[in-house]
Order: structure tokens, then C-alpha cells, then sequence
């Protein structure tokens, strides 16, 4: 794994992991603007750049965790985690939990918090090796247009495209073996235990129309009842964020406070 900090070292911590595929560039729109006031740490998954393979979210997360450790940080303010960076994040929360580092808050966007079977899982192996398939010999402007990505994003698909269009750079070194295991870190999710306390520092955030929230809810509440869950109307995966960008940092921000 890669990791950068960018701001001021000085100041409040964020620790920011993007989705499948992506790389941190996909998050320019938020941390361009959190940077003045904080400190953002950004890690590069393995498997996204030359000769490595993404490893698994448990890995993923532990290689986040000593490189705090390393670097003598005691405290993180906010894990921010999107769509399977959720999932990394949640690891990450009770892997530095359960080895004295603090963390104040997290907040976690559209996390695909689930188990599925092995054939719903093949599904989606074909699924996203397809996508990423597609970024590599197609447009953008052609991705945009796929049935399968319309779900994920309620319709509105061009929201993403500022998300979307960083994975291009990164497209030709993702091998199979990188999509199986993020395939796999999706949708094996096996909720780590968190108490009471820790759990009320969590905020989930979902769109109400997105396929995470429709199918992940249920188990998310069941795991961490104590978690604060907001979920906004007319909205795909992701893309509040992307269409309400100034509203939705004012929600991160609140959690800095």
C-alpha cells in the first residue's frame, strides 16, 4: 500500500479510503478543500499500482494501521470511508481501536456491508470485471451508458463521472486476481465487534435508492444498533455527495468540530 498525507500535519487527522477500483484521485473533490484546514492521510490499495495485487480488507486496513503506528499517531478525527472503502474503514476502526489508538468519529458513504453466496458473488466478479474491462478498451462517455452502472447510480450515472474518470488511470494494471479479491472484500463482511461507545461514534450514510441500502440496511442496524444512520431521498450510490458537494463537507466538518 501507498500512503500520502497531504495539509498540515499539525492539525485534525482524517483518514479518507475510496471504493472499489478507485484510486485516491477519485476523492479530489472532497480533500481538495478539507486539506486548508486538516490533515488528510490517503492510502493507494495494493493491486492499483505496478506489481502489486489487492490483498484483502483485513490487510488493507492493518497496513493503515502501522503506518500510524510508525509515524507515533495517537488519535485519528475522522475515518471517512466510501462504498467498499466503508467496509476497509470499519476494519480499520476496530483493528486501531482494539490497539489504543484513538478515533473520534467515522463516517461511512453507501457501505455494502453484506455476505452474499457464491453465486450472487460470481455475478458480480463477472460484473465488475466487465467495468473495468470496458474503462480500459471504451470511452468514459460509453461507460456512462451502461444498464448495470444506471443501477448503482439511480439513473444518474453522469454524477460519478469525476469519480469515475480517475479509474482510467489505473484500469490497465488492475489484474483479475485484484478484482476477485475486492470482489471478495465487498461481499464477505463479517461486522467486527464493536461496544456501545465506539458504535455512537459512527455515522452511516445511504441514498435511499441505492442497491446498498435497499439489500445492506437490515444487517448494518443489526450489527451496530448504537451507529447514527441518515438516508437521503433521490439519490444513487455516491452521487450526493458529487451533487451536493459544499452541503455534504459541512457534514464531515461537523464531525471535526
Amino acid at each position: 500500500m501507498l500512503i500520502n498525507t497531504i495539509g498540515n500535519k499539525e492539525n485534525k487527522k482524517i483518514i479518507m479510503l475510496q471504493g472499489s477500483f478507485c484510486n485516491c484521485k477519485s476523492m479530489e473533490y472532497l480533500y481538495n478543500i478539507l486539506k486548508d484546514d486538516h490533515c488528510i492521510i490517503l492510502s493507494e490499495y495494493t493491486g492499483h499500482y505496478e506489481n502489486s495485487t489487492f490483498t484483502t480488507r483485513k490487510q488493507e486496513a492493518a497496513y493503515i494501521a502501522k503506518y500510524l503506528k510508525e509515524n507515533n499517531i495517537q488519535a485519528v478525527d475522522l475515518i471517512y470511508g466510501q462504498s467498499m472503502g466503508a467496509e476497509i474503514g470499519i476494519e480499520l476502526l476496530y483493528q486501531l481501536t482494539n490497539n489504543g489508538i484513538k478515533v473520534n468519529n467515522s463516517f461511512f458513504d453507501g457501505a455494502p456491508c453484506i455476505k452474499l453466496s457464491y453465486l450472487y458473488k460470481k455475478f458480480m466478479y463477472f460484473k465488475f470485471k466487465t467495468l473495468i474491462n470496458m474503462i480500459k478498451s471504451k470511452s468514459i462517455d460509453d461507460l456512462m451508458n451502461w444498464k448495470f452502472l444506471n443501477k448503482f447510480t439511480n439513473g444518474d450515472t453522469a454524477a460519478l463521472k469525476p469519480m469515475i474518470e480517475p479509474i482510467s488511470e489505473i484500469a490497465p494494471i488492475i489484474s483479475d486476481e485484484t478484482i476477485y479479491n475486492e470482489n471478495e472484500c465487498c461481499y464477505t463482511f463479517d461486522f467486527p465487534k464493536l461496544n456501545d461507545d465506539i458504535q455512537k461514534s459512527i455515522h452511516f450514510f445511504y441514498a435511499k435508492q441505492e442497491k446498498a441500502y435497499k439489500t445492506c440496511i437490515n444487517g448494518v442496524k443489526k450489527a451496530y444498533p448504537n451507529a447514527v444512520y441518515e438516508v437521503v431521498d433521490g439519490y444513487g450510490h455516491l452521487t450526493y455527495s458529487l451533487k451536493n458537494r459544499d452541503e455534504y463537507i459541512k457534514k464531515l466538518k461537523g464531525l471535526l468540530q
